[in-house]
């Protein structure tokens, strides 16, 4: 179980699943990058959704038209679940697919988001794809969105390289997790 950090649905669990490879981002990491972002009236991707506790803390600071993005079908119902408990008509779409189909299918359908959120599995090579598809897919980003990308400590480079359609504004690390904060150029 994990716990959400602030906002609305503070102090609320939700249930995990017993996937072996997902892993959580700290609790103590979640607070700290959610007390920096502003998600009130924002809308809020979050690609590699695993539990779906970075989807639940950024609707329990306000955020509206959040999207969950992940492969595993059981992780999917996992979150589904867990919506169903806390709040049943908050404004979470699940989406159960592959970030490298997702994505390019979301700016088919011309939509974007305010703050786009991916976690990865660390040190499995996922860095570099990721930022490909993003990189041909800046309309993702609203314009004066942002992109926060959670890696490893040994994966920081890959991101801090930077990429032609967005620049690195800030690295911040928490509990063993690096946060890389972008905008698009």
């Amino acid at each position: 179980m994990l716990t959400i950090t602030g906002g609305t649905f503070a102090r609320r669990t939700i249930k995990t699943t017993t996937r072996k490879k997902t892993r959580h981002t700290p609790q103590s990491a979640r607070k700290a990058l959610f007390d920096v972002i502003d998600m009130n009236s924002k809308s809020f991707l979050d690609l590699f959704s695993g539990s779906g506790i970075m989807s639940f803390e950024a609707l329990s600071r306000g955020a509206v038209g959040v999207l969950a993005v992940e492969i595993s079908r059981k992780a999917c119902n996992s979150i589904l679940g867990n919506k169903r408990e806390i709040d049943p008509l908050m404004d979470l779409e699940i989406l159960c697919s592959d970030f490298r189909r997702a994505i390019p299918s979301l700016v088919r359908r011309g939509i974007a988001f305010d703050v786009v959120f991916a976690d990865p599995p660390f040190d499995e090579e996922y860095i570099q794809p990721l930022m490909a598809v993003l990189e041909r897919s800046p309309e993702l980003l609203n314009f004066d969105g942002m992109l926060v990308v959670e890696s490893s400590v040994r994966e920081k480079e890959f991101v801090s390289q930077g990429t032609g359609a967005f620049n690195l504004v800030d690295q911040r690390d928490y509990a063993g997790v690096v946060f890389s904060i972008m905008v698009k150029k």
